[in-house]
């Protein structure tokens, strides 16, 4: 018995503190539970990859309120975005680009396919709760700004 303690102490060298009157670490039971709850070593990275929900197309809620305020330049232009279920930006400036998928207009519901002229939010560091929203750029051209 004296033998498996002595050769434990070699194979991994700890204070005698972290080690059972078994020979066993005391950790080792709360390691194995951890890790054990992961079927396969993979499993465990899987959180880091973005969720599926951050690649779907904004869904618009009924209780979103969109207004086109100025333009800013002809590739810009600044959106009031009140949504009661998600984010309110009162001054959200919005880009032009072409449409990487396709979605609904924000201002009419008109459907935007993949490639259509849209204004999307402007994303810097912290990208806003309605970044993958689209208003098609043939609307945000007619309608009036606020001022």
């Amino acid at each position: 018995m004296d033998t498996d303690r002595i050769a434990i102490t070699q194979i991994a060298p700890a204070a005698p503190a972290a080690f059972h009157a078994s020979g066993v670490a005391v950790w080792s039971h709360v390691i194995d539970a951890l890790v054990g709850g992961f079927g396969n070593a993979g499993e465990g990275a899987r959180y880091l990859e973005p969720r599926a929900d951050c690649k779907r197309p904004y869904v618009l809620s009924p209780h979103v309120q969109v207004n086109v305020i100025e333009r800013l330049s002809d590739t810009s232009v600044s959106v009031r975005w009140r949504d009661a279920t998600r984010c309110r930006y009162d001054d959200q400036i919005w880009i032009s680009c072409r449409a990487r998928s396709g979605g609904r207009c924000a201002l009419s519901g008109t459907t935007i396919r993949r490639h259509d002229f849209v204004y999307k939010p402007r994303t810097r560091s912290v990208v806003p709760a309605n970044a993958n929203a689209m208003i098609l750029a043939s609307l945000v051209e007619r309608v009036p700004a606020l001022t």
